[in-house]
Protein backbone atom coordinates (compact mmCIF):
# COMPACT_ATOMS: atom_id res chain seq x y z
CA UNK A 1 0.00 0.00 0.00
CA UNK A 2 2.54 2.19 0.13
CA UNK A 3 4.20 1.89 -2.81
CA UNK A 4 0.94 2.87 -4.19
CA UNK A 5 0.93 5.88 -1.88
CA UNK A 6 4.54 6.98 -2.74
CA UNK A 7 3.73 6.15 -6.57
CA UNK A 8 0.68 8.53 -6.96
CA UNK A 9 2.81 11.55 -4.88
CA UNK A 10 5.61 10.98 -7.33
CA UNK A 11 3.20 11.17 -10.48
CA UNK A 12 0.99 13.68 -9.16
CA UNK A 13 3.35 17.00 -9.40
CA UNK A 14 4.03 16.12 -13.18
CA UNK A 15 0.21 16.13 -13.38
CA UNK A 16 -0.28 19.63 -11.25
CA UNK A 17 2.61 21.45 -13.52
CA UNK A 18 0.17 21.35 -16.58
CA UNK A 19 -3.21 21.60 -15.19
CA UNK A 20 -2.97 25.43 -14.75
CA UNK A 21 -2.15 27.00 -18.10
CA UNK A 22 -2.34 30.72 -16.84
CA UNK A 23 1.25 29.47 -14.47
CA UNK A 24 2.57 28.04 -17.42
CA UNK A 25 2.02 30.77 -19.49
CA UNK A 26 3.74 32.95 -17.08
CA UNK A 27 6.44 30.70 -16.52
CA UNK A 28 7.33 30.86 -20.81
CA UNK A 29 6.61 34.47 -20.74
CA UNK A 30 9.55 34.88 -18.34
CA UNK A 31 11.61 32.04 -20.16
CA UNK A 32 11.30 34.63 -23.21
CA UNK A 33 12.30 37.64 -21.81
CA UNK A 34 14.89 35.88 -20.39
CA UNK A 35 15.85 34.61 -23.99
CA UNK A 36 15.71 38.44 -25.32
CA UNK A 37 17.03 40.32 -22.47
CA UNK A 38 19.64 38.12 -21.01
CA UNK A 39 20.09 35.56 -23.49
CA UNK A 40 18.61 32.29 -21.82
CA UNK A 41 18.84 29.34 -23.81
CA UNK A 42 15.58 29.01 -24.93
CA UNK A 43 14.40 27.02 -28.59
CA UNK A 44 11.04 25.97 -29.70
CA UNK A 45 9.04 24.42 -27.47
CA UNK A 46 5.64 22.88 -27.63
CA UNK A 47 4.73 21.90 -24.34
CA UNK A 48 0.28 21.25 -24.56
CA UNK A 49 -1.32 24.53 -24.43
CA UNK A 50 1.84 26.76 -24.46
CA UNK A 51 4.21 26.87 -27.54
CA UNK A 52 7.49 29.13 -27.65
CA UNK A 53 8.59 30.07 -31.47
CA UNK A 54 12.11 32.07 -31.94
CA UNK A 55 12.52 34.30 -34.17
CA UNK A 56 15.87 35.56 -36.09
CA UNK A 57 14.31 38.36 -38.30
CA UNK A 58 13.69 40.63 -36.21
CA UNK A 59 15.48 38.30 -33.15
CA UNK A 60 12.03 37.28 -30.82
CA UNK A 61 10.70 35.28 -28.56
CA UNK A 62 6.65 34.68 -29.06
CA UNK A 63 4.48 32.46 -26.84
CA UNK A 64 1.31 31.06 -27.37
CA UNK A 65 -1.36 29.70 -25.04
CA UNK A 66 -4.65 28.11 -26.58
CA UNK A 67 -6.01 26.63 -23.49
CA UNK A 68 -7.30 28.94 -19.70
CA UNK A 69 -9.41 31.76 -19.48
CA UNK A 70 -8.05 34.75 -21.34
CA UNK A 71 -8.49 37.36 -18.48
CA UNK A 72 -6.32 35.11 -15.44
CA UNK A 73 -4.14 34.39 -18.94
CA UNK A 74 -3.37 37.74 -19.52
CA UNK A 75 -2.85 38.28 -15.83
CA UNK A 76 -0.40 35.72 -14.93
CA UNK A 77 1.89 37.26 -18.29
CA UNK A 78 1.45 40.72 -16.99
CA UNK A 79 3.05 39.66 -13.41
CA UNK A 80 6.12 37.53 -15.94
CA UNK A 81 6.59 41.12 -17.79
CA UNK A 82 6.03 43.75 -14.38
CA UNK A 83 8.55 41.68 -12.36
CA UNK A 84 11.28 42.25 -14.50
CA UNK A 85 13.91 44.89 -13.45
CA UNK A 86 13.84 46.47 -16.67
CA UNK A 87 10.79 48.51 -15.61
CA UNK A 88 8.26 47.83 -18.75
CA UNK A 89 5.18 50.10 -18.46
CA UNK A 90 2.34 49.86 -21.23
CA UNK A 91 3.33 52.49 -24.60
CA UNK A 92 1.11 55.67 -24.50
CA UNK A 93 0.03 54.93 -28.03
CA UNK A 94 -3.21 52.14 -28.30
CA UNK A 95 -2.93 49.32 -30.42
CA UNK A 96 -6.58 47.95 -32.47
CA UNK A 97 -6.97 44.43 -31.02
CA UNK A 98 -8.36 43.65 -34.87
CA UNK A 99 -9.19 40.04 -34.36
CA UNK A 100 -8.23 39.50 -30.31
CA UNK A 101 -10.03 40.88 -27.44
CA UNK A 102 -7.37 43.73 -26.66
CA UNK A 103 -3.39 44.08 -27.63
CA UNK A 104 -1.51 46.23 -25.42
CA UNK A 105 2.92 46.88 -26.22
CA UNK A 106 4.92 47.44 -23.69
CA UNK A 107 8.72 49.28 -23.55
CA UNK A 108 11.15 49.01 -20.84
CA UNK A 109 12.19 52.56 -19.29
CA UNK A 110 16.55 51.83 -19.80
CA UNK A 111 17.70 54.24 -21.89
CA UNK A 112 20.75 51.40 -22.73
CA UNK A 113 18.43 48.83 -24.65
CA UNK A 114 14.95 48.89 -26.56
CA UNK A 115 12.98 46.15 -25.34
CA UNK A 116 9.22 45.72 -26.23
CA UNK A 117 6.76 42.84 -25.59
CA UNK A 118 3.41 42.58 -27.73
CA UNK A 119 0.31 40.74 -25.74
CA UNK A 120 -2.80 39.93 -27.42
CA UNK A 121 -5.39 38.86 -25.40
CA UNK A 122 -7.79 36.66 -27.60
CA UNK A 123 -11.70 36.97 -26.91
CA UNK A 124 -13.69 34.29 -24.90
CA UNK A 125 -13.57 31.04 -26.64
CA UNK A 126 -11.62 31.84 -29.08
CA UNK A 127 -8.29 30.61 -30.11
CA UNK A 128 -5.22 31.40 -29.51
CA UNK A 129 -6.05 32.63 -25.88
CA UNK A 130 -3.09 34.99 -25.98
CA UNK A 131 0.10 35.52 -27.84
CA UNK A 132 2.99 37.61 -26.05
CA UNK A 133 6.23 38.89 -28.16
CA UNK A 134 9.57 39.79 -26.68
CA UNK A 135 12.01 41.44 -29.02
CA UNK A 136 14.30 44.32 -29.07
CA UNK A 137 14.36 47.02 -31.69
CA UNK A 138 16.92 48.97 -33.20
CA UNK A 139 16.05 52.29 -31.51
CA UNK A 140 13.24 53.56 -28.80
CA UNK A 141 10.02 53.33 -30.51
CA UNK A 142 8.34 56.73 -30.51
CA UNK A 143 4.77 55.20 -29.77
CA UNK A 144 6.44 53.81 -26.12
CA UNK A 145 6.07 57.61 -24.86
CA UNK A 146 3.55 59.79 -27.13
CA UNK A 147 -0.04 59.26 -28.03
CA UNK A 148 -0.16 58.28 -31.63
CA UNK A 149 -3.31 57.11 -32.25
CA UNK A 150 -4.55 54.00 -32.30
CA UNK A 151 -2.16 51.86 -34.43
CA UNK A 152 -3.27 49.42 -36.41
CA UNK A 153 -1.17 46.11 -37.58
CA UNK A 154 -0.74 45.88 -41.73
CA UNK A 155 -1.70 42.67 -42.89
CA UNK A 156 1.58 41.03 -42.81
CA UNK A 157 0.77 37.78 -41.89
CA UNK A 158 1.41 36.09 -45.17
CA UNK A 159 4.57 37.90 -45.56
CA UNK A 160 6.18 37.11 -41.78
CA UNK A 161 5.07 34.40 -39.36
CA UNK A 162 5.27 37.09 -36.82
CA UNK A 163 3.14 40.14 -37.88
CA UNK A 164 3.33 41.54 -34.25
CA UNK A 165 6.76 42.27 -34.06
CA UNK A 166 7.51 42.98 -38.00
CA UNK A 167 4.79 46.01 -38.01
CA UNK A 168 6.02 47.39 -34.17
CA UNK A 169 9.77 46.80 -35.35
CA UNK A 170 9.78 48.23 -38.86
CA UNK A 171 8.39 51.57 -37.82
CA UNK A 172 11.29 54.27 -37.74
CA UNK A 173 12.19 56.57 -35.03
CA UNK A 174 12.16 59.91 -35.92
CA UNK A 175 14.98 61.84 -35.88
CA UNK A 176 15.38 63.57 -32.33
CA UNK A 177 15.66 67.58 -32.26
CA UNK A 178 18.26 69.64 -30.72
CA UNK A 179 17.61 71.55 -27.44
CA UNK A 180 20.59 73.96 -27.82
CA UNK A 181 21.45 75.57 -31.28
CA UNK A 182 24.91 74.18 -31.72
CA UNK A 183 26.65 77.92 -31.33
CA UNK A 184 29.67 79.04 -33.61
CA UNK A 185 33.42 78.34 -32.67
CA UNK A 186 32.11 74.83 -30.24
CA UNK A 187 31.68 71.76 -31.65
CA UNK A 188 33.33 69.85 -34.31
CA UNK A 189 36.47 71.12 -35.68
CA UNK A 190 37.54 71.13 -39.21
CA UNK A 191 41.43 70.07 -40.24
Amino acid sequence: MRILVLAALALAPAAVAHADPAQDARSATAACLSAIIDGAPVGDIDDGPISIRRATDPVSCTVSVSDGAPVVVRDAVLTAITRRAELFRPTVTRWDPQGFASREAFCNLSLRRNLNVVVSTGKPDAQPVLVATVFEAASRDGRCDRDEGVQTLADTAAATPNPDVAEVAAKPAKAKRRLIPRLPGFGRHKD
